[in-house]
């Protein structure tokens, strides 16, 4: 089961100009020299070291994570405005207020040699909760942070 984005979000369709459309998510991935075995636990301690709770655990396809959680202002201990750009208003990066939902999966599988290799997805998107309950969320794009950080404390767990 892959329930990762099949095509780019739209971020504009109307009859004034062309459909626009948000960058098509890409996985980073890093090969890690233990099993997988140990490389899902490993992933799936690092979700829960960054508090984001695993709603999505298939050992089958190999994907762990959480296709859909929300925070705001602040994540994996960093503000919220160097992970991901949602664009601006007149008070400033609409990432430091607004709540912003996240998608975070991880393939763990093992490559030719047995190696685990692991792949994490990230996308987000932003909703103005302070302004009234909009129903539209604004396509965000990563700054490559969060990938990064969650790939890291990954190498850090298995090296222990």
């Amino acid at each position: 089961m892959n329930t990762a984005p099949e095509r780019a979000a739209t971020i504009f369709s109307g009859p004034e100009a062309p459909t626009m459309y948000a960058d098509v998510p890409l996985a980073v991935t890093r090969t890690l020299t233990v099993p997988v075995a140990a490389a899902r636990t490993a992933v799936q301690q690092a979700f829960t070291d960054y508090s984001i709770p695993v709603t999505l655990n298939n050992p089958t396809s190999g994907q762990i994570g959480n296709p859909d959680f929300y925070r705001s202002a602040r994540f994996m201990g960093r503000p919220m405005v160097e992970l991901v750009s949602c664009g601006s208003g007149i008070t400033g990066p609409n990432a430091a207020t607004y709540r912003i939902f996240m998608s975070m999966l991880a393939t763990v599988k093992a490559n030719a040699q047995g190696q685990a290799v692991v792949s994490m997805t990230f996308t987000a998107s932003a909703r103005d909760v302070a302004g009234g309950a909009s129903g539209d969320r604004l396509p965000c794009g990563s700054s490559g942070n969060v990938e990064q950080r969650f790939l890291e404390r990954v190498l850090v767990l298995v090296a222990k």
